[in-house]
């Protein structure tokens, strides 16, 4: 079977496991449900507080306080994640706790080791002239991106593609007389040893980031035993980091063999190649993928994107660092060779990370609206345009490699390397950015029943809590209908059994109909039946499925 052939195999299965397995994932951990909901008003004082995540949060950094109109702590202070449910996070309360304001104070750390935090207000009691009835509004907040984790993240993104990508070029790309007879292999291959220094040194770094993250001190605070120990025994991201450092260590052997001439054979390159995929899979398994309810293929999807990126930008060092032969006439024609050959190669890793691309986009982007309104689609967005640079400088690139024209070709490949490296860097923002699943923006969607007669739903801003619904209903002329008598609608959650709950809308003109209420009381998918009833006794049904938003 021929290259093109495997390659369209690969794309088909590809295809269709994106088909048959979608995932849908918030990336940080979400409220699904809380007892009390947010602004609730209780009649009487609950002897509990209950959060429910839409993911198992990780046994420890996790916290619980809830506290009076007056700053004083009323719980019992034994919050807890429940041992039988661990998305479950609880805590009990004084007894007898007098009417008024209160908040619950919380924070979780999520499966791909992002803190989460936020306030739930609610009430006890009506309020009264004599009551505090300071206004607490909810708030969810999760984990923005800090210099420092910036720097480290990016530096093991370099510096895994400048590993695996450089010795892919080594085994696929050159071929073995040119890296014989004109020595091209020795400057890659310490492009290779110091590439994986600068790896050893950013994932040790990344245990103390991540206590810092996790605990919210600074980094002189964090280097404690007992903190280090709990982040490793208790957190996913502990037990991956020292999978990390034992691939490190069998890594090391062979690659400061790596290039000796007493080992000629090519199998040690592949052995580092290997070990270097492996220890690049450890990075999607405490990813954003790592968060999503169908794991093994977001993870997969998440693993292939970075390889294949891996690769490229890896092989645009080894392109870089290999330049000066373009300036020897009697290497010259070698290097223009290599660059053709290296791009036949690019056009199948452009592929791969253009579906696995617009994976992870159906898979973090619920909506065009969340693509423009949230920083993850932001940059996003920016992440495709520079892209789409990279791809026209590669075209450039092959275009010249081919016709054999060696002008100008040090400025591109440059510029394309240089686009790769801020293509990570955004990369190290989206994956430590709270995904748009969680900020999916209003909803509004138009059905169009029997006669012609369209019914259209407006949810804003579509979030857990208070939301503005908004019926229209016209005729199939576009003129809104007359004769209503009554408008309700029924919410239903998808991802719960939580029963059903049926709300009458008021009128608010001719053929629009509207109501503040809490009918959403948890994130996630819910379907909205609407019902309206003429004074002529005719009815018009129709169904509506959004997701909700947690912040």
């Amino acid at each position: 079977m021929n290259v093109k052939k495997k390659g369209s195999l690969f794309l088909l299965v590809l295809i269709l496991f994106i088909c048959l397995f979608p995932s849908i994932s918030s990336a940080h951990a979400y409220i699904k449900k809380s007892t009390p909901v947010e602004n609730e008003i209780l009649e009487k004082p609950p002897t509990k507080v209950m959060i429910q995540f839409d993911e198992t949060i990780q046994p420890e950094f996790n916290s619980v306080q809830v506290f009076d109109s007056n700053g004083k702590r009323v719980d019992l202070k034994n919050g807890r994640i429940d041992p039988k449910q661990p998305s479950i996070l609880e805590s009990g309360l004084e007894k007898n706790l007098p009417n008024g304001t209160y908040r619950i104070q919380w924070k979780v750390v999520s499966n791909d080791g992002h803190p989460v935090q936020g306030v739930i207000p609610f009430q006890i009691g009506e309020s009264g002239s004599g009551q505090n009835s300071t206004v607490i509004h909810t708030s969810t907040k999760g984990y923005t991106p800090t210099l420092d984790l910036i720097v480290i993240r990016w530096l093991q993104y370099i510096s895994n593609a400048g590993y695996i990508g450089v010795l892919f070029f080594i085994l696929v790309v050159i071929s073995k007389e040119s890296a014989e007879e004109l020595s091209v292999k020795k400057p890659l291959i310490k492009t290779v040893k110091f590439s994986f220094i600068f790896l050893l040194f950013s994932i040790l770094l990344s245990l103390p980031l991540q206590a810092t993250i996790l605990t919210s001190s600074g980094w002189m605070d964090v280097f404690r035993l007992s903190t280090f120990q709990d982040l490793i025994l208790n957190t996913q991201f502990g037990a991956m980091w020292l999978v990390q450092v034992v691939m490190l260590v069998v890594l090391a052997i062979p690659t400061l063999l790596l290039g000796r001439k007493k080992v000629k054979n090519d199998r040690l390159d592949w052995v580092c190649f290997v070990l270097g995929i492996g220890l690049l899979l450890t990075k999607s398994l405490t990813s954003h993928a790592a968060s999503t309810t169908n794991k093994f293929l977001s993870v997969s999807i998440d693993f292939l994107h970075l390889l294949a990126a891996s690769v490229w930008i890896g092989s645009l060092i080894a392109m870089v660092v290999l330049l000066p032969m373009v300036k020897k006439s009697e290497t010259k024609d070698v290097y223009l060779t290599i660059i053709r050959k290296f791009y036949k190669w690019g056009l199948f890793l452009v592929v791969l990370l253009a579906f696995t691309g617009v994976f992870g986009s159906l898979s973090y982007i619920p909506n065009l609206y969340s693509l423009t309104h949230t920083d993850y689609g932001k940059v996003l967005v920016g992440k495709v345009i520079f892209l789409i640079f990279m791809l026209l400088l590669a075209a450039i690139n092959f275009l010249k490699g081919r016709k054999r024209k060696e002008k100008g070709l040090s400025g591109t490949i440059w510029s394309e390397l240089l686009i790769g490296v801020v293509i990570l860097i955004l990369s190290v923002l989206l994956t430590n950015l709270p995904t748009a699943m969680s900020s999916p923006g209003p909803f509004q969607d138009t059905k169009t029943i029997e006669q012609g007669n369209k019914l259209t739903l407006r949810v804003t801003p579509n979030v857990i809590g208070e939301n503005l619904f908004e019926v229209t209903i016209k005729d199939k002329k576009g003129q809104q209908i007359n004769g209503i008598d009554q408008v309700t609608l029924t919410f239903t959650s998808l991802d719960m059994d939580m029963g059903s709950n049926t709300v009458t809308l008021k009128k608010n003109a001719e053929g629009k109909y509207v109501l503040k209420g809490m009918s959403f009381n948890m994130a996630g998918n819910w379907k909205v039946h609407l019902h309206v009833l003429t004074k002529s006794l005719d009815t018009m049904d129709t169904d509506f499925q959004c997701f909700v938003g947690s912040e």
